[in-house]
């Protein structure tokens, strides 16, 4: 089925998390993450990306969104679901002293990508954060090719502004 014609699947449902999804969502941040963590490796080389990720990034990625599933840091998560299958999820922090919020962790399961579940996500995220008065969110990402489709899904969900970030590794 072209993304076209899954972005408007009946069968996707998004949601909010139950404490069941989050085994599932762990795993889909890993499996989504393996690319850009490749990336990683490349650039830093083994030994200084051993240092940094000595537990592999599989145990720190699963940590984060394990802890955005218990509504660690004020986070709240939702989950795309097919055929009663998670295979998406995406975290967001509204600030309560201002109207503004992030999104934090989000991915579409590799196996689930580009049939319209990412940008389903975001306008369920947007519509739950304008009830809550928010005027602005905002999402952080990499600017390294590993991140580009990300990139590109923030740009074509509406994300326009950025401001650059850079960041340095130095070995001691």
């Amino acid at each position: 089925m072209p993304p076209e014609e899954a972005a408007m699947d009946p069968e996707i449902t998004i949601r909010p998390l139950k404490p069941e999804d989050t085994e599932a969502a762990a795993a889909i941040a890993v499996a989504a993450w393996k690319p850009i963590f490749a990336h990683f490796r490349s650039v830093l080389g083994d030994e200084m990306y051993d240092i940094c990720y000595p537990d592999g990034y599989e145990v720190i990625k699963a940590a984060q969104v394990r802890g955005a599933c218990r509504g660690e840091g004020g986070a709240l998560v939702a989950v795309a679901e097919v055929g009663g299958q998670v295979v998406a999820f995406i975290s967001y922090y509204p600030h309560r002293t201002a109207s503004t919020a992030e999104i934090g962790n989000n991915a579409v399961h590799p196996e689930w990508q580009g049939r319209g579940i990412g940008p389903r996500m975001y306008e369920f995220v947007f519509d739950q954060l304008r009830t809550m008065s928010v005027r602005v969110v905002r999402v952080r990402t990499g600017g390294d090719p590993a991140h580009a489709p990300a990139r590109r899904a923030y740009e074509k969900a509406g994300f326009q502004v950025s401001l650059p970030e850079v960041t340095y590794y130095r070995e001691l």
